[in-house]
């Protein structure tokens, strides 16, 4: 164990904390944070759409409410990239310590990929459109890349003091117009090379490249059980020793996650299941309780313990678990360098989504949406709200075998804490 241990914290150890430290992924971090709102909104009105009851259907479309229904997920889910252009250029001002010009960072973000975003080659009467397919999840790389660099570009321009001076006599508010002026074009002017030289290439637009080279690739690569289980089990080592292991993976996951609920809402309104089950869903039933899958173990605290100090510590941190919330946990059992607890730490998660994942591939159970924000939700309703009656029924399911699964784990450090305050109570 001992050997084990020495080699993570030589390894595994100093590269999380350069990427938990890596202002981009700080960036992209919060600025998909940022979009929970907009795209549980619009997961939930494309669940609106897609139900099959025929009494649902006629009021709806007696009313006219149908057309308004599936009006939200055109304005929500279909311009993603739209919002994520602006969220991570606004998000990534802040780490790259341009606080004062965050706004004007992520104007200048959406601008630069609206500027991107090739036109449809069909017209009416003279008139451009947008091709919409890359203003959605197909243009998520891209609005992050574009988010990125100009948050970057601003930062640098403004920190090395780059701007047109004005006289003293003109009114400040002319004269930060004219200062973020130079900035603005000078970044307009670098996406308008990126375009020009992209579309002498033979991908035709940055769009493609990024989505050709880039995206398919990653998306192909995280959408399979054994990359999904490598993420979960090394951000469940970096809790182990301390480090915020969801906050060091998830950075990297969100934005191929965000390009799977597009995915997977498309194919729901074409009638067909679930293509992409190994999404925030699957991640959220690994981490019922908070990580860890920790629910078993507050229950079993909470019913079960002997000792004074877990029967205490059970009360605490139930009603935390049932909303996964588990730094008490974590931080006061602790989990951390524990080398008991480490094993149904790691292993709980693991069976949990390799159990979830057979029960989709054999049809028993319907895959989740993978709608960002309801992890926190208790068991059985973030299941129904994924879409799934039966995903939620497996959460049930899934609390059950996290207690399975925690219990002799927990008999030992139980039987450990009632030996050492009978042995205070005889001192």
């Amino acid at each position: 164990m001992e050997k084990f241990t020495s080699l993570i914290e030589k390894c595994l150890v100093p590269i999380a904390n350069k990427l938990s430290n890596n202002k981009y992924l700080k960036a992209i971090s919060s600025g998909c944070m940022s979009l929970l709102g907009v795209i549980m909104v619009g997961a939930i009105f494309s669940i609106f759409t897609n139900i099959s009851w025929e009494p649902y259907n006629n009021f709806m479309s007696i009313y006219g409410l149908d057309k308004c229904v599936k009006f939200v997920p055109t304005v929500t889910t279909e311009l993603l990239a739209v919002y994520m252009a602006f969220t991570v250029g606004f998000r990534g001002a802040s780490c790259f310590e341009n606080d004062n010009y965050a706004m004007s960072s992520g104007l200048l973000s959406l601008v630069s990929f609206m500027l991107l975003t090739p036109l449809d080659s069909t017209s009416l009467e003279g008139i451009s459109f947008f091709d919409v397919s890359y203003l959605g999840t197909k243009g998520i790389f891209v609005a992050i890349l574009t988010g990125l660099i100009v948050s970057r570009l601003l930062a640098l321009i403004v920190h090395k003091n780059i701007k047109i001076k004005m006289p003293e006599a003109v009114p400040s508010m002319v004269s930060e117009s004219f200062s973020s002026l130079l900035a603005a074009s000078i970044i307009v002017i670098i996406f308008i090379i990126i375009k020009v030289i992209f579309s002498m290439s033979l991908y035709g637009t940055a769009n493609d490249f990024v989505y050709r080279i880039i995206q398919t690739p990653l998306q192909s690569l995280t959408g399979n059980l054994p990359a999904f289980l490598i993420c979960l089990i090394i951000a469940q080592l970096l809790w182990f020793f301390g480090i915020h292991g969801s906050m060091t993976v998830l950075p990297i996951l969100f934005p191929i996650w965000i390009g799977y609920i597009g995915q997977n809402m498309a194919s729901i309104a074409e009638g067909q299941g679930i293509v992409q089950p190994l999404n925030i869903g699957m991640w959220d039933l690994a981490n019922l309780g908070g990580s860890g899958a920790t629910i078993g173990l507050v229950i079993l605290m909470f019913f079960t313990a002997k000792s004074e100090q877990y029967k205490s510590f059970g009360k605490l941190t139930l009603p935390c678990g049932i909303f996964s919330v588990n730094e008490p946990v974590i931080f006061g059992l602790p989990m951390i360098l524990n080398p008991i607890m480490v094993i149904p730490f790691v292993l709980c998660p693991i069976i949990l989504v390799l159990i979830g994942y057979a029960l989709i591939q054999t049809g028993i159970v319907v895959a989740p949406i993978g709608i960002l924000g309801l992890g926190s939700m208790p068991p059985f309703i973030s299941g129904l709200m994924q879409g799934s009656v039966s995903w939620g029924i497996y959460q049930v399911v899934a609390v059950l075998i996290s207690i399975l699964i925690y219990y002799p784990f927990f008999k030992v450090i139980d039987k450990q804490a009632c030996e050492r305050e009978m042995s205070e109570k005889n001192v």
